[in-house]
């Protein structure tokens, strides 16, 4: 049985904020990426090292995934979470100070740390707060907290950066971060009974449960769904619409392939909610992804029936973030178990998406589409595997 009790209803401002923070965090990349090319001025670093300020935020969820798990059940979620974002919040009020560039990537590493805090603390948190039969649907939203936070940067934080140049942006991003954790301290302070783990603590060593996680099926299968998503999705919105050549309809999809992904967590959280067990719309998801890398294979000389086809890879793929999130609290056992299968999500997501982009570049330089569509139906078998293994876990009872 769980050990929590489960809420019967859905307290939706409180899990509509916790999203908010997951946006908040997401711009630790965002910022960055947008403001690339000013870094890229004001250091004189060279690309690669600039390049650096935005991906070690990553990597510090690459090494330390899987063990944030472990200590955020330890420390409590709502400790973490808050903590996480007022360290986010101080680091990107020092950033705004434009400090030398070993300072700066000192800063991105830590703030990769507040990053990975908020990713494994906020979604246990979510899926406490939901009542049952609203799980996978609170779930989706909380998948599309990435694409949402790039998606307000690129509007709003480009404003704010050809207004008030790269300490604006820095330093309002650190008011924003700051704000949310002064709200939801004082906000979900009262339902610590709900989402915090009531059982003891647990006896077993902190390596002895790091290693655990990795041979629990419950939280191990979940993140090797989600691995092979992150392996596919930015190679797909990076270099799909390189390999079109009508500049207007590549423009057009570099603005909806990244929505359309967005759409396609969200309906995964509907799907897995009211139609089918969330393994099953991975096991679809992937299935679709490979039907729609066929099409495009055999449509590269009509654009547009070639945009549909990646357009329905894009949202397939999209669709896979939303299933893995909500089998987690579907099939784990304890909060404490949940928090565990986010690390690990957190930690082999990072992972996909460092190897996924160069080998992606790879396979198109040799084979150009042909490279990116065999590349991409390797994945979905192996995607597909792990969902079909994963929809054999039996559910968590109620």
């Amino acid at each position: 049985m769980s050990d929590t009790a489960q809420p019967q209803k859905t307290h939706w401002f409180e899990v509509v904020l916790l999203w908010v923070s997951g946006i908040a965090a997401a711009m630790q990349f965002a910022k960055f990426s947008i403001s690339y090319d000013e870094l890229l001025t004001h250091y004189q670093a060279g690309p690669a090292w600039t390049g650096a300020l935005i991906s070690v935020v990553g990597i510090v969820g690459l090494i330390f995934g899987a063990s944030a798990g472990v200590v955020a059940g330890r420390m409590g979620y709502l400790n973490v979470l808050v903590g996480a974002l007022a360290i986010g919040s101080l680091l990107s009020v020092l950033e705004s100070f434009l400090p030398s560039f070993m300072t700066m990537l000192v800063l991105r590493v830590l703030e990769g740390m507040s990053q990975l805090g908020v990713v494994v603390a906020a979604p246990t948190m979510i899926a406490r707060l939901s009542a049952p039969q609203h799980r996978s649907i609170t779930m989706g939203l909380w998948g599309t907290f990435f694409g949402v936070a790039f998606a307000i940067t690129g509007w709003l934080g480009n404003k704010l950066l050809s207004t008030y140049g790269l300490q604006g942006l820095l330093l309002v991003h650190g008011v924003l971060i700051g704000s949310m954790a002064l709200a939801l301290w004082w906000l979900l302070s009262q339902y610590k009974s709900v989402y915090e783990n009531q059982s003891a603590p647990s006896s077993l060593g902190f390596w002895t449960q790091l290693r655990n996680m990795y041979k629990t099926p419950r939280t191990l299968l979940p993140a090797l769904v989600f691995l092979f998503y992150t392996c596919m999705l930015v190679s797909l919105l990076t270099y799909i619409p390189t390999l079109i050549s009508d500049e207007k309809l590549r423009n057009l999809l570099r603005i909806t392939l990244p929505l359309t992904s967005t759409a396609g967590t969200f309906l995964a959280g509907a799907l897995s909610q009211y139609v089918m067990r969330p393994q099953r719309v991975a096991l679809l998801a992937f299935s679709s992804v490979a039907v729609g890398a066929v099409f495009a294979h055999f449509s590269q000389s009509y654009p547009i029936v070639f945009a549909l086809s990646v357009s329905l890879m894009v949202l397939s793929a999209g669709m896979v973030p939303g299933s893995a999130l909500s089998m987690i609290p579907l099939v784990t056992r304890s909060a404490g178990e949940q928090a565990q299968g986010y690390g690990l999500i957190a930690q082999l997501g990072n992972l996909g998406a460092t190897i996924g982009p160069p080998s992606f570049a790879a396979m198109i330089a040799l084979m150009n589409t042909e490279g990116l569509v065999l590349l991409v139906l390797f994945l979905c078998v192996l995607g597909g595997l792990f969902s079909f293994l994963a929809g054999r876990l039996p559910s968590n009872p109620r």
